[in-house]
């Protein structure tokens, strides 16, 4: 009896307490960051620009990696990216309103802050400007030593993006996390590969898809 109440209790607290994402730590009030590891403010490091709902996010003064957080005006992160080597990379919105980026990179640990408004007038009235699934072309295509590949998801998703040679053999990883919402590239560098025909594929949720590019040395 007293195990069965036991197991009751546990699973009444996971009810409650909120399964947090990770994300990215920046100063701030919410979220923040009150440890010694904090990113250290320096302005003039991100710059945005909108189209429809997607938020592109430059952030200036580095070649490391870089992440970003878009954050609503009730403090909820909606989106965010801990870490990527595209810069700029981009951000989806979950609608109009006004949104806080936070965004930096580490080696030495920077941040900036930047703020838009997403209004109807840049998305429109018509819902199909809203991101979806996709995988794009890569590009370039054919390509030596390395290519550029993109992909949209519409909401957060466990992701993996993987390229199979013309055998079916598995050659790389790009992708295999969790992704949130947003427009993403990724560099896939073939350097150690014959040339030949290469295949990449995407999971993410019930979408998959897989397109074709050429390897030529």
């Amino acid at each position: 009896m007293k195990y069965t109440l036991l197991f009751l209790i546990v699973g009444i607290i996971l009810l409650v307490i909120p399964i947090n994402i990770s994300r990215p730590s920046f100063n701030g009030t919410d979220p923040g960051c009150g440890g010694g590891g904090c990113h250290t403010f320096e302005d003039g490091k991100v710059s945005v620009t909108v189209t429809d709902l997607q938020v592109q996010i430059t952030v200036s003064g580095t070649t490391n990696d870089v992440a970003g957080e878009l954050v609503d005006a009730t403090g909820t992160v909606v989106a965010f990216n801990n870490r990527t080597s595209s810069n700029p990379f981009t951000l989806t919105a979950p609608g109009p309103g006004n949104y806080t980026i936070n965004a930096g990179y580490a080696g030495p640990l920077r941040w900036d802050s930047a703020s838009v408004s997403i209004s109807v007038t840049h998305i429109g009235d018509n819902s199909t400007n809203l991101v979806s699934y996709k995988l794009y072309d890569n590009y370039p295509n054919p390509f030596n030593p390395s290519t550029s590949i993109k992909y949209s998801l519409p909401e957060a998703n466990f992701t993996t993006l993987k390229i199979f040679d013309a055998l079916g053999n598995e050659v790389a990883v790009l992708v295999d996390e969790l992704k949130s919402a947003g427009t993403y590239q990724v560099e896939f560098n073939a350097t150690t590969l014959s040339s030949g025909i290469y295949y990449y594929t995407i999971q993410a949720g019930s979408f998959n898809e897989t397109k074709k590019m050429i390897l030529m040395k």
